[in-house]
């Protein structure tokens, strides 16, 4: 019985993939293996690449405009869950410390 090949991730074109470097490298403080590491990982994971600045869709634009604006949205939850969470921990500690030297005096 054959394996099933899993389809190759999405490349880039040389020249794009130049432009991500040169700008990513220029505006942070990352080498440009690591950015080519990141893009690998997309690619594996099946992420879309746009530049932005070359997309003159409209409607491409806005859908990804909505999409960052989902992760966003889903972020704060998430956020939100983990302050609750720290902020009960930090109740916690406090009520175990307060009940320890309550019971050792």
């Amino acid at each position: 019985m054959k394996e099933k090949k899993s389809p190759s991730p999405p490349s880039l074109p040389p020249d794009a993939q130049r432009e991500i470097l040169n700008r990513l490298s220029a505006e942070t403080r990352i080498s440009s293996q690591e950015i080519a590491s990141i893009l690998e990982v997309l690619a594996a994971s099946g992420g879309e690449y746009v530049i932005v600045d070359c997309c003159n869709d409209s409607q491409k634009l806005k859908a990804i405009r909505h999409r960052i604006q989902a992760q966003m949205n889903g972020l704060d939850v998430s956020a939100g869950k983990v302050r609750k969470r720290v902020r009960f921990l930090e109740r916690f500690a406090s009520w175990v410390r307060k009940e320890t030297s309550d019971g050792a005096a």
